[in-house]
């Protein structure tokens, strides 16, 4: 009877410690993969208003346990909280003009994350040299490839 009840006393054991080493998925780990992307961009230019309709790659890799990278379509650093990530600003600017980037909060539904931005700045014309008001409103849709 001892003997047994050693056996279930080291078996209960082990069952605690295989169960405490058991690695809970980070916030940012659902967020991880390939996503191919499309995107709707509403935008002015000067006197010029128009949509483009775009397709590329998305990567995000993790940074930590709530911070993602993304990169490829898009460059910038994200922080997740839950299915939600807030992607930080960014500022753009080269001999081209300048825009900055303001993206409003996306969230993951499955293997679907969505988001918006927002653009502002000013761009030059290649024929004038001047730089013209530029503006968008953009809408993405990105599906993680498994």
């Amino acid at each position: 009877m001892r003997f047994s009840a050693v056996i279930l006393l080291c078996s209960i054991c082990l069952s605690v410690s295989s169960c405490s080493k058991v690695k809970k998925e980070d916030d940012a780990d659902a967020f991880v993969g390939t996503y191919n992307i499309s995107v709707i961009e509403n935008s002015v230019w000067g006197n010029d208003s128009g949509t483009i309709n775009d397709k590329g790659t998305l990567i995000i890799s993790k940074v930590s346990a709530t911070k993602v990278r993304l990169y490829g379509f898009i460059s910038t650093l994200g922080e997740v909280t839950g299915n939600n990530i807030y992607l930080e600003a960014e500022h753009n600017s080269d001999s081209a003009g300048y825009i900055d980037v303001a993206y409003g909060p996306g969230t993951l539904s499955g293997n679907v994350l969505t988001f918006t931005s927002n653009m502002t700045g000013k761009l030059r014309s290649p024929s004038s040299g001047i730089l013209y008001p530029f503006r968008a409103n953009s809408y993405f849709t990105a599906i993680k490839q498994y």
